[in-house]
Order: structure tokens, then sequence, then C-alpha cells
């Protein structure tokens, strides 16, 4: 939602001092969380970046992801998320434009992380 923002000429701002109060969750990360959570990344790449930023974002993803997770069951789990959204149809492909990429990186928001 925030790419298409900027892709409309809008801008958006970190807030650190706003308090936001969600529902109790269970804070444990299960194997649904870690396969939808990889899919669901590569689908936003897929069907918002340019093309030429698709690879670059992907392996950023999938370099922090190999960093932060330790468990080998939850990277075996998020794996099958991520090539599962490789191999799904693309659906409805509206790449934000090449000067919001400019607007976003100027702003410290570059769409490769």
């Amino acid at each position: 939602m925030s790419w298409r923002l900027w892709d409309q000429g809008g801008s958006g701002r970190y807030t650190p001092h706003i308090v936001v109060h969600h529902p109790a969750t269970d804070l444990a990360r299960h194997a649904t969380f870690y396969h939808l959570n990889a899919r669901n990344r590569v689908l936003l790449a897929r069907r918002n970046l340019p093309a030429p930023l698709i690879p670059l974002n992907l392996a950023t993803w999938l370099l922090l992801t190999l960093c932060r997770v330790r468990d080998r069951s939850a990277l075996r789990t998020s794996w099958s998320g991520f090539t599962e959204g490789i191999r799904s149809r693309n659906h409805g492909r509206r790449p934000i434009s090449w000067r919001t990429v400019t607007r976003l990186t100027i702003a410290g928001r570059p769409p490769i992380f």
C-alpha cells in the first residue's frame, strides 16, 4: 500500500512517538506464518516493482531471512512459500514508476529492502 501511495504522488513518514494498540496475539511463529510471509513477499515484488528490481528485492529478503531465522524447519517452510510465489501466475501486474523508485530511494526507502 505504501508503494502505491508514493506512486500516486504521496509520501510516508516515520512517527515513532505514535502508540498503536493491537489485539493480543501469540508471538510464537508457526509454519503458516513463515510460508505465507515468504510467498506474499514474492507476490508483492512481482506485482508492484519494475522488472529489474524484482531479483534485487527477492535476493535481499532471502538473505535477511537466512540471517534472521535459525530454525531449519522454519527455513524450509519459508523456502516453500518463496517457491510457491515464484511459480504462481502473475495476476494484475502494475509496477510502480521509475520516478517513484527514485523518490523512494531519495527518501531513504529504496524498494529493494
